[in-house]
């Protein structure tokens, strides 16, 4: 019995000096934070004082205040006023009109501000006692007193409800009261259905389906305009990014009480860019995934697309982040932004992954990068210890290169890149030049679901020669059963003879006879023969860019699109028989398959950085690299035009694309 009790004493006191430590690197925040401050700490510490005698909203206004360091605002908001004042306008007078139309005229305006540039400074050294207090009880009451939040613990309250903004330079305004009031009449039906009127995810939904009906969004892949931050005129723009739509989703959530934040993946592991969509904390303290105004929870959202890792923003400071720009004399842009948390598990199987690296990198950060069209973007950072490092919970199936930044921001590789199997192995790209292999490229960057939807157009398409304008009668030269976007080249047999009308027929119901080059070749010279243009005249939907020339005009990305569903055809009359040997031809796609004469150079990673195989002009829709190593990480460049690029390995004859 006295055992125990000493045990339990032991056990008493040792939770003590924790909690007393825990309290005291709290406190030393809270004073770093305050000291900050500068001549604004009166301000803060008025907050203080205020919620003396109320525990929970004291440690509430202690966390906002601890983690306010690093988070900014405008310094003069009267500065960007006059062009949140004309976007204001124009969205006004020009409501109703196209949404490009309405783009042309904001860009202008962009245009106009162009050397705006206000200065920033942190929110801890101008936010006001009233507005904070404001702000945390009108977050308590929506905790407390509200329909929709009620499940949260204190910690996620103060991430997911109780941050007096959303993002940084978001104006430091009564956001939640101007916001509270878009259309909440939905959200109010829900109280009269006893399984819904406390549900976080149907309020989410039903909120984002509005915002959907307001907005209509149309998502775009790069900033069209500078950013904007009020929130009223956020809320009608009708085009942005992804981030633009997600980040004025949380505020209009959050502004009703619903646990909404954002994640994001800051570069994706199998094509350039990144993605950020939103999470509703659920009643059964889950995160579901959608996107603000226009994918609802519980829908998939891009449920196949490879990501490495996947991160969470919050208002609290991530202390490894902070601790990496301490440390470190260069951090990659990627993580000078101390406000994320790593999330991957919630969304993939992930592994850690542990690279050795030497001895002479003990007690340096070493990244993870994967690569985007042109170059290698960290996802990830850790602490080497030793001659190795550790990178946390990393998604697989996709390709990684290890790397650390020198003072000046040089990236230097510190290992060969490897891809992390599902079998949760490395297996590193490392040049073979023992062994050597035939690379015969038919691209340059994989086939996107976007190309997919068109791709079987080409299905039962049959390429026809006739000495009849009419083809009555006619030779079947090729049919089409392998639908691939990628370019064909067909060798003709020499018995067939000379004609003079040459075509493509396209009989299958749908597919509007869509191609995007057609090129013919003498079979004595092989020289490309070039006459008149023959075929269905017209296009879909009288659009003069779609027109049956378009499969001749030596342009991937035009292509042949008919006024009819089948039966269209388009071809060539050389106003005499002539003999051709040889025929290639390109389906309607992306423009990434080879183009016959631009000119490419091939490289592969070798000893830390990437290697040409030489430069080549394309005379067919495909390339030949002989002699190339096995085992090599690749990258076809096209050195003419374009920049969608992609690195692969080549398995089995065939470009696998990381």
């Amino acid at each position: 019995m006295k055992n125990r009790f000493r045990l339990n004493l032991f056990r008493f006191v040792l939770l003590l000096s924790v909690c007393v430590s825990c309290s005291q690197e709290y406190d030393k925040a809270l004073e770093d934070a305050l000291n900050l401050a500068g001549e604004n700490r009166p301000e803060l510490e008025k907050v203080l004082r205020h919620y003396h005698g109320d525990t929970l909203k004291l440690e509430a206004a202690k966390f906002l205040i601890r983690n306010m360091p690093g988070h900014y605002s405008f310094a003069d908001t009267m500065e960007v006023k006059p062009y949140y004042d004309e976007v204001d306008s124009v969205l006004t007078t020009m409501k109703g009109c196209n949404v490009w139309t309405i783009r042309d005229s904001l860009v202008k305006i962009d245009n106009k501000y162009a050397d705006l540039s206000p200065e920033w400074v942190e929110d801890i050294q101008i936010i006001k006692a009233d507005f904070l207090i404001q702000n945390i009880d009108s977050a308590f009451v929506q905790w407390k007193k509200g329909a929709w939040a009620r499940h949260l613990d204190f910690e996620q309250f103060c991430e997911y409800l109780l941050p007096y903004k959303t993002e940084e330079l978001q104006p430091l305004d009564a956001w939640r009261t101007y916001l509270r009031e878009f259309h909440p009449d939905h959200l109010d039906e829900l109280r009269y259905c006893d399984q819904l009127k406390n549900s976080s995810l149907q309020s989410a939904i039903t909120l984002n389906d509005n915002l959907w009906y307001y907005m209509r969004p149309e998502i775009t892949e790069a900033s069209q305009v500078r950013p904007i931050y009020r929130l009223s005129t956020r809320l009608r723009m009708p085009f942005g990014i992804c981030a633009d739509f997600t980040n004025m989703a949380i505020s209009v959530f959050r502004s009703q009480g619903i646990p909404v934040a954002l994640d994001f993946t800051p570069q994706w592991a199998f094509r350039s860019l990144g993605h950020t969509w939103n999470v509703v904390l659920v009643n059964n303290g889950k995160n579901v995934p959608f996107s603000g105004a226009t994918s609802n929870p519980g829908q998939p959202h891009k449920p196949d697309e490879r990501m490495a890792k996947v991160f969470r923003i919050t208002y609290a400071v991530n202390p490894d982040l902070k601790r990496l720009s301490e440390i470190e004399a260069f951090v990659p842009r990627a993580f000078r932004y101390p406000f994320f948390k790593d999330v991957t598990e919630e969304y993939m199987d992930c592994e850690d992954v542990e690279i050795e690296v030497g001895d002479s990198l003990d007690g340096r950060y070493a990244y993870l990068t994967v690569f985007d069209n042109t170059e290698w973007k960290p996802v990830d950072f850790a602490l080497i210890k030793g001659s190795k490092v550790v990178f946390r919970k990393v998604g697989m199936n996709s390709v990684y290169l290890p790397v650390c930044y020198e003072a000046g921001g040089q990236m230097k590789a510190i290992g060969h890149p490897f891809l992390h199997t599902y079998d949760k192995e490395v297996r590193p790209f490392i040049p073979d030049t023992s062994r050597r292999v035939t690379l015969r490229l038919l691209r340059k960057y994989p086939v996107l679901r976007h190309v997919q939807g068109v791709v079987m157009r080409l299905d039962s398409g049959e390429f026809h020669a006739s000495n009849d304008a009419r083809f009555r009668e006619y030779e079947m030269l090729y049919r089409v059963t392998d639908c691939s976007v990628t370019g064909r080249e067909v060798v003709l047999p020499d018995t067939l003879g000379a004609f003079r009308y040459w075509r493509y027929y396209q009989p299958k119901n749908g597919s509007y006879c869509n191609i995007a080059d057609i090129r013919f070749y003498e079979r004595a010279t092989g020289k490309q023969c070039v006459g008149k243009i023959i075929g269905t005249d017209g296009c879909w939907e009288g659009n003069p860019g779609h027109t049956k020339d378009k499969a001749f005009d030596g342009d991937l990305l035009t292509f042949f699109d008919a006024p009819v569903s089948s039966g269209a055809w388009t071809g060539m009359d050389f106003g005499k028989p002539v003999d051709i040997g040889r025929f290639v031809f390109t389906g309607r796609g992306d423009g990434n398959s080879i183009d016959i004469g631009d000119w490419y150079e091939l490289l592969y990673w070798k000893e830390g950085g990437w290697h040409s195989a030489g430069k080549r002009k394309a005379e067919t829709v495909h390339l030949l690299y002989e002699d190339m190593p096995r085992g090599a990480l690749y990258w076809l460049r096209d050195l003419s035009k374009g920049k969608e690029e992609r690195i692969f390995s080549y398995e089995d004859g065939k470009q696998v694309w990381w």
